[in-house]
């Protein structure tokens, strides 16, 4: 292990005399994705195979200035405790973002019928697949270092709360401002790889180019607020959901963590797992953007 970084920052020493840049840092998240032992379930398959999470992320960058950021406070959208990423980093230029997708062995292992209890795959990726987030998160600022920077990954700070299920810091929505995807009316971003993963990000104070939003509005992607008529609308997650938490005007967040939190966690208590995974599977968007309409490159609308 390299002290400043890590085996995969010391695998990458030798870029440190190039400029930052997003190129660099998404190739050092594909890197440590791909090679990093971590990234496999605990469990094995009768063959004695452990199960890959993620597949190879998508990475984007966001300006820590971008006022998008500040529309974030507003109680409509996360609120007034949701922090700027000055507040995090008070020298802070960039905003490094990525969206890990799950393989498809977890994916398709998840069961279609709506009254199933997800798949111990599933439970497993969920918490084991976040502990790999939380270092991917440390491995991105060690390689920040060694590129002659520094940053905090605010969902790994101590202080890091949510208050009435509204964060002081949202991965989402910076995904979303650092051009990886929108919103579906479920909750979830969509992205080019789907809405089945989660999403890690680290503020830094390194100056990095950042990635074009091609999209104009938060729901873009989502057939069901985006098209036109109500008969071509989508709208899947609507009754796939196991307790009626979603509808056409958006999720019940506390429903939706009662059934995952209780009742799945009840199902896999001897496990000490939970989450519920419905809304991110079986879906025209679980794996890929499910239509696409012609969206000119411009900024998106306000929130």
């Amino acid at each position: 292990m390299n002290a400043r970084g890590g085996y995969a920052a010391a695998a990458f020493e030798t870029r440190a005399e190039e400029a930052p840049s997003a190129a660099v840092f998404a190739d050092f998240l594909r890197y440590f994705v791909a090679r990093d032992p971590r990234n496999h379930l605990p469990e094995t398959l009768p063959d004695g195979e452990r199960l890959r999470i993620w597949e190879a992320p998508l990475v984007g960058v966001a300006a820590a200035d971008d006022p998008l950021f500040a529309a974030l406070k507003a109680p409509d959208v996360v609120g007034a405790m949701h922090r700027s990423p000055a507040e995090w980093l008070p020298e802070a230029k960039s905003v490094i973002v990525w969206f890990l997708p799950y393989t498809a062995a977890l994916r398709r292992g998840y069961p279609k019928k709506k009254d199933a209890m997800p798949s111990l795959e599933w439970v497993s990726g969920r918490r084991n697949g976040e502990t790999f987030n939380n270092a991917t998160r440390r491995a991105v600022l060690r390689f920040a270092q060694t590129l002659g920077g520094k940053g905090v990954a605010p969902s790994n700070e101590k202080d890091y709360r949510a208050v009435s299920m509204r964060p002081m810091w949202s991965e989402r929505h910076a995904a979303y401002i650092a051009g990886l995807g929108t919103f579906g009316i479920h909750g979830a971003l969509i992205t080019e790889k789907g809405c089945a993963g989660r999403i890690g990000s680290v503020i830094t104070d390194l100056e990095l180019s950042p990635t074009p939003r091609p999209y104009r509005g938060i729901y873009d992607y989502c057939p069901y607020p985006a098209e036109g008529s109500r008969q071509s609308k989508c709208g899947a997650c609507v009754p796939r959901c196991p307790v009626r938490a979603i509808a056409p005007e958006g999720r019940d967040n506390p429903r939706c963590v009662e059934h995952g939190r209780d009742t799945v966690g009840d199902y896999y208590r001897a496990w000490g797992y939970h989450s519920c995974g419905h809304c991110l599977t079986w879906l025209p968007c679980a794996d890929r953007i499910p239509f696409r309409r012609q969206i000119a490159r411009s900024e998106p609308a306000e929130h």
